[in-house]
C-alpha cells in the first residue's frame, strides 16, 4: 500500500462462466488483501462462489442474464425471450445484494470483470467503478471482423453490463494502443504460481479442449490422438478435458497418448515442461502458456473473442491456428515448435515480464487519497 493511502474496502465482480475470470480476479483479490485491503466478491454460480470462499473471501451469488448473439448481434427479442422467466428471480437476487452491501459496508470502489452486478451496485451507491478485463478492447477499439465473426455482440454485451466506467485496465498479451486516457493496457494477470513453475522442454505435448454449448471437444481429441499415434511416435501427448467429458473420451488413451480429467495444478506443471500446447483459443490459457514460454496451436471455439485471439497469435508467429485439428497443420506446428518457442520467449521478455498487479493496486489506492480525481470525474460511454 502506498504511504498515504488508507486501507480500502473493495468489491470485485467476476463473470462466473468458465474459470479464466475467476483465476484472474482471485490473483488480484489476494494481492489487494496482502496489501491490507478488505475484498469481497460478487460472482454467479454456486461453484464460483465456493471457489472464492475457499480462498477466504466473502462471496455472493449474483444474476447473470443470458445474452446470446445471433448473426453477430444481440437482438432485443432474443434477450427478452431468454430472460423472461428468470428475470423476476434475478432482480430479487440483485435487490438482496444491495441489502447485503448496505448492511456489511458500502465499499470505496467497485471492480468489474465482464459482469453486470457490480456496475449496478456502483451506480446505486455512487462509488467509482473500475474494469479489469480483457474483453473491453472490443468496446473501445475498432477491431476488424475475423472471418464471419465481428465484435458487435461483445461490444453490446459490455455496454449492457457496464454502461459507464471510470477507468479501464485492459489485459492484453500483444501490444495495443488507444488515445483515451481512461484506458490503460496491461499485461495479463497471471498467478505467481504459474510464473514460478519450473520450466523445461521434454518430449511431451500438452492439450486442453473444452465445450462451448454444442461445440464439444470430441472431434479435436479424436483427431489429435490419431495424428500422434500415426505420425508422432517420439513424443507423449497428454490431453486434458473436463470431468463431464472424460467418460466418452478416455477411450482415446493409447500408449503415449493419455486423456486426463482437467486438474489445474497438474495441467500447469505439464504445460511448463512441454514442447508445445494445443487448445481452444481462451485468453487465460494463451497468456499462461506465453508466460511459460510455450507456443500454442489454437482451434478457436465459435466466438469472436476466440477467433480474434487465434488470429493475433498466428499473425505474431507466437503459434498457429486452424479451424479444426488436421494432420498437416499439427505436423507443421510441431516442425516449427523450436522457432515459435524462441519467438514466444522474446515476446514474453519484452511485453509480459511486468506483473500488472502493482499498477492496478496503486490506482485503486489512489481513489482513497483524493475525493476528486480527473480519472474519476468522467465516464467511458
Amino acid at each position: 500500500m502506498s504511504g498515504n493511502a488508507r486501507p480500502l474496502n473493495v468489491i470485485i465482480g467476476v463473470n462466473g462462466i468458465g474459470m479464466g475470470h475467476s483465476v484472474r480476479q482471485s490473483v488480484i483479490a489476494q494481492y489487494l488483501r496482502d496489501r491490507g485491503h478488505t475484498v469481497r466478491i460478487v460472482t454467479n454460480g454456486f461453484a464460483r462462489v465456493e471457489y472464492f470462499r475457499d480462498l477466504g473471501f466473502p462471496a455472493w451469488d449474483g444474476w447473470m442474464p443470458t445474452l446470446l448473439a445471433r448473426t453477430d448481434r444481440i437482438h432485443a427479442s432474443d434477450a427478452i425471450r431468454a430472460n423472461m422467466r428468470q428475470a423476476p428471480a434475478g432482480l430479487a437476487k440483485h435487490m438482496r445484494l444491495r441489502r447485503i452491501v448496505r448492511e456489511t459496508g458500502v465499499p470505496d470502489v467497485f471492480v468489474t470483470d465482464y459482469e453486470p452486478n457490480t456496475p449496478r451496485l456502483a451506480y446505486h451507491f455512487d462509488r467509482p467503478l473500475v474494469s479489469v478485463d480483457q474483453q473491453s478492447k472490443y468496446r473501445h477499439l475498432d477491431l476488424p471482423a475475423v472471418g464471419r465473426y465481428a465484435r458487435t455482440a461483445d461490444e453490446q454485451r459490455l455496454r449492457y453490463f457496464a454502461p459507464r466506467v471510470d477507468r479501464s485496465f485492459i489485459c492484453s498479451y500483444v501490444p495495443l494502443e488507444a488515445d483515451d486516457r481512461r484506458l490503460e493496457f496491461i499485461a495479463p494477470v497471471v498467478p505467481e504460481s504459474v510464473r514460478s513453475t519450473p520450466v523445461a522442454t521434454e518430449p511431451l505435448v500438452t492439450a486442453y479442449f473444452s465445450r462451448y454449448f454444442d461445440h464439444g471437444p470430441e472431434e479435436s481429441v479424436a483427431k489429435l490422438a490419431a495424428v500422434f499415434r500415426q505420425h508422432v511416435p517420439d513424443r507423449a501427448l497428454r490431453i486434458y478435458v473436463q470431468s463431464a467429458e472424460i467418460g466418452k473420451l478416455r477411450r482415446y488413451t493409447d500408449g503415449k497418448v493419455e486423456i486426463r480429467t482437467f486438474d489445474r495444478d497438474s495441467f500447469i506443471r505439464d504445460m511448463a515442461r512441454s514442447e508445445a500446447v494445443f487448445s481452444n483459443a481462451g485468453f487465460n490459457l494463451i497468456s499462461e502458456a506465453f508466460v511459460l514460454g510455450k507456443p500454442v496451436h489454437l482451434v478457436p471455439l465459435p466466438t469472436y473473442d476466440q477467433h480474434w485471439c487465434a488470429q493475433v497469435v498466428h499473425e505474431a508467429e507466437l503459434g498457429t491456428s486452424a479451424p479444426r485439428i488436421d494432420g498437416a497443420t499439427v505436423l507443421d506446428f510441431l516442425n516449427r515448435s523450436r522457432e515459435l518457442r524462441a519467438n514466444v520467449v522474446r515476446h514474453r521478455d519484452e511485453h509480459l515480464a511486468v506483473d500488472p498487479r502493482e499498477r492496478i493496486a496503486t490506482y485503486l489506492e489512489s481513489t482513497s487519497t483524493a475525493s476528486s480525481s480527473p480519472l474519476l470525474t468522467t465516464s467511458t460511454r
